[in-house]
């Protein structure tokens, strides 16, 4: 495998993991009863999803949860 080949790889895996693992963060502080984002986390719409939430940080995206929210979250290139 070519090096730049084998760094996208290791990208794509690490980033699946760090949204994995945010994604379950914040359904552990997720509030009762789903739809909401915890404590600190910004809410955005469905419409929003995949976008960034915030145009100066592009690295703070829209994600759908498992519990029905909508919440932006972090994401590592």
């Amino acid at each position: 495998m070519k090096p730049g080949a084998m760094l996208r790889a290791t990208l794509v895996v690490a980033t699946f993991v760090v949204v994995t693992l945010g994604a379950a963060t914040l359904a552990t502080h997720a509030a009762k009863g789903g739809n909401h984002c915890g404590k600190g986390i910004r809410a955005c719409s469905a419409s929003q999803v995949g976008q960034p939430c915030d145009p100066n940080n592009l690295n703070i995206i829209c994600s759908a949860q498992a519990n029905g929210s909508y919440c932006c979250l972090a994401y590592a290139p």
